[in-house]
């Protein structure tokens, strides 16, 4: 079967949508459809399918324009989903290494320099919070109460990334640090797991950064 000028359209709708594969499935269903409640308006009118075919395209507009409409919507789904993540990742890393440190996992780490760590992860932290929960509020059910723009939820956002990262990688570099100087204090298990957890975190916070950058810049509509 060809391909016809509507297949076209959809398709170029697609790859200009920023949203996961089943938001724009639901997305180009939505348009698919009302193309062909379009097309057979214009049949009833008496034009020919392609001719139908292509007024219903026209009517709706270019892909681009379509797709700027939905965009705000996506990329406020996808900066509340980010924001879930490190709001549930955050407790169960700091229980993780939280437990190692009172079973005496750094026990060799200099009393300075575990407080000198600790200083710099809660001024993190407390910068990290309130950006989270402003992203999560300004995205979710608080949407109406917290109206804040989409661009700057995205940057709340890539803050809070930031400082993830900042986190996980002192964590990681301290382990490390034990590793090499002195290592018979660890305990494997919640040592492990944090380690674990503190990488897949700094692997979401980084694939945020180039999910995001579209909310984080104006959508072009033409």
């Amino acid at each position: 079967m060809s391909r016809s000028v509507i297949d076209d359209y959809l398709d170029d709708l697609n790859t200009r949508l920023t949203g996961t594969w089943s938001e724009r499935r639901a997305i180009l269903a939505e348009i698919g459809d009302g193309l062909q409640d379009a097309v057979d308006h214009h049949r009833a009118q008496g034009l020919s399918l392609s001719q139908s075919r292509i007024a219903a395209v026209e009517e709706f507009g270019g892909a681009r324009v379509i797709a700027a409409e939905f965009a705000p919507v996506l990329s406020s789904k996808r900066i509340h989903r980010y924001a879930c993540a490190f709001t549930t990742m955050g407790p169960v890393i700091g229980v993780l290494w939280g437990g190692a440190a009172l079973l005496g996992s750094f026990c060799a780490v200099p009393r300075w320099l575990t407080i000198a760590g600790l200083v710099l992860m809660a001024v993190a932290v407390v910068i990290g919070v309130p950006f989270t929960a402003t992203a999560i509020a300004s995205t979710g059910r608080l949407v109406r109460l917290v109206r804040i723009p989409t661009r700057l939820a995205a940057k709340a956002l890539l803050v809070t990334a930031t400082v993830s990262v900042f986190i996980d990688a002192t964590l990681l570099l301290t382990l490390v640090v034990l590793l090499m100087l002195d290592s018979r204090d660890l305990v494997v298990l919640p040592v492990a797991l944090g380690a674990l957890a503190s990488i897949a975190r700094i692997a979401v916070a980084v694939s945020s950064v180039p999910r995001l950058a579209p909310a984080r810049t104006p959508v072009p509509t033409s």
